[in-house]
């Protein structure tokens, strides 16, 4: 009910939207959604089904949902207002460029966390093994650089961040793993996973959460504990990974 009328599309919602099985799903979801706008049958205004809804329709993940979810926000083309759920907005023509850019993307933010989840947690229990004074100097700056920062200072946070993991990469002293970590941070830029990040990030004591568990996974690199800096690694990788995608 929007403003005291049933819209057409929330009369047959139930059978509007199809069940996706292509691997990238979350471009199929968005492009279904932007298609249903374009039509006329979602109308500016109208307000979209819960993540939980949606799910449920599209027969996928809450995750591969804010996925799209996220990429339509980008777009210009839904708005999220807490408390009351997502509508529909105006559209702008800077908004279709982003569009064919976002969706085009070959890798969606769920998979770079599964690479990421692979990686780094072997990386630092090799950087625990084969650190050097330097190395554990080099990353030690980083957190002292960072240690300031709040939620209000996101980008230079996210920047340090990726910094502070490559660093690990580059004292785990495997050409192979830090080129594969090279290519996860330079995944880390693109403007789906910068957007979901920096709603994660927004949540005051979140920031100041992180930069305790860079401390804590330093603390046992420099102590030269391989398993534990491995556990908490994979600690820390999984509360971000509950924070972005809720999960």
């Amino acid at each position: 009910m929007l403003g005291g009328r049933t819209t057409q599309y929330q009369a047959g919602r139930r059978e509007m939207f199809k069940p996706v099985k292509n691997q990238k799903m979350y471009v199929q979801i968005a492009e279904q959604i932007k298609s249903l706008i374009s039509e006329g049958v979602l109308k500016v205004g109208d307000r979209l089904p819960s993540e939980r809804e949606l799910s449920t329709q599209f027969s996928v993940s809450r995750s591969t949902v804010r996925e799209s979810l996220t990429s339509l926000e980008i777009m210009g083309l839904i708005e999220v207002k807490t408390g009351l759920g997502t509508f529909v907005c105006k559209q702008s023509q800077l908004d279709n460029n982003i569009l064919g850019e976002e969706l085009g993307s070959n890798i969606s933010p769920t998979e770079l966390f599964e690479a990421r989840l692979i990686i780094e947690p072997k990386l630092s229990n090799l950087a625990a093994q084969r650190a050097t004074i330097e190395d554990v100097q080099e990353m030690a700056k980083v957190i002292e650089e960072a240690k300031y920062l709040d939620h209000t200072q996101i980008e230079k946070f996210e920047e340090l961040d990726r910094k502070f993991h490559l660093l690990i990469a580059k004292a785990a002293n495997n050409e192979v793993l830090y080129k594969f970590e090279e290519n996860i941070n330079s995944e880390r830029l693109g403007k789906l996973w910068g957007n979901m990040k920096v709603k994660s990030l927004q949540k005051e004591g979140r920031v100041d959460k992180y930069k305790t568990e860079h401390q804590e996974i330093l603390d046992s690199i420099q102590e030269r504990n391989p398993a534990l800096a491995e556990k908490l690694t994979r600690k820390h990788l999984l509360d971000i990974k509950r924070n972005i995608f809720g999960d």
